[in-house]
């Protein structure tokens, strides 16, 4: 990092160190929105619109037990604290224990039904310092045939296809028979795969991200750390869900980061799959 880059990180952390002080004494702060210094601050927005998708494409209803697998810092918890009843309920897991323990005095006051749990997961992107392998670890709480939804955003775009087979077969473990598993992720299908390409050749920005690096298990957008993205083909997402008795719905539902006509206003594209 160069001393005018580091410059101008502190002064950003020493302003939202101002803005959050105010807020603190005016109380102008909502108890469920994380303070500007916390980690994953910058991605809280759009927790709504993540809420109309499960309604819309898993059938999320008020009374469900959801799992939220890379829970963050409250995008998605924040709206379902409203929109859940007392007979559903909530359970987040996430990397990062800053972010868990946060989470657990911001809800535990006024919403029992939430409950928050850390994963010390390695990812060399996000949690570097992590002590387990996402390939051999198991969810921190107890139970199995628990949850009517399961969903992550930008998780499964950022693990190798390994650590992915391995959450599905844990995942199918917690789901009701009839669960949803909602999953965004990056489908590099010969449309995208075009896409890329004519970007490429071209340098029109028609796809947003291209992965350039092709492996027999994924696409990467290159050599270097490829979990800080990761795409599959439709032979290889199919492989991730074999041996489980998660049925992959049809037909996806598509985001917009590689220009496909008539997508969503979501980047990534969208997997359910039902038990």
């Amino acid at each position: 990092m160069t001393v005018k880059r580091a410059l101008r990180k502190c002064a950003t952390q020493f302003s939202w160190w101002l803005q959050d002080t105010r807020d603190s004494v005016t109380g102008a702060r909502d108890s469920l929105v994380p303070p500007r210094r916390m980690d994953h601050n910058h991605g809280f927005e759009g927790g709504e619109e993540h809420l109309a998708m499960l309604r819309d494409y898993a059938g999320l209803k008020p009374s469900d037990r959801v799992l939220d697998v890379g829970c963050g810092i409250g995008r998605v918890a924040k709206p379902l604290a409203a929109y859940l009843s007392k007979e559903g309920s909530y359970v987040g897991i996430d990397i990062v224990d800053r972010s868990v323990q946060w989470m657990r005095k911001a809800y535990a006051p006024q919403h029992p039904n939430f409950s928050f749990y850390h994963l010390d997961i390695h990812n060399s992107a996000y949690n570097p310092t992590g002590t387990h392998s996402a390939d051999t670890v198991e969810f921190p709480f107890p139970g199995q045939e628990q949850f009517d939804v399961v969903f992550l955003f930008s998780v499964f775009t950022h693990m190798y296809p390994k650590h992915i087979a391995h959450y599905v077969k844990l995942i199918e473990r917690q789901l009701k028979p009839g669960g949803r598993l909602f999953a965004s992720i990056f489908i590099n299908d010969d449309f995208a795969q075009a896409q890329q390409q004519k970007t490429i050749d071209t340098g029109e920005k028609l796809a947003k991200r291209v992965f350039r690096q092709k492996t027999d298990d994924y696409y990467a957008p290159g050599k270097t750390n490829p979990e800080f993205a990761v795409a599959f083909d439709l032979e290889q997402l199919d492989r991730l869900f074999v041996g489980t008795k998660l049925n992959i719905r049809a037909p996806f539902v598509y985001g917009y980061w590689c220009g496909r006509p008539g997508a969503t206003s979501f980047y990534q594209d969208v997997l359910i799959a039902t038990k």
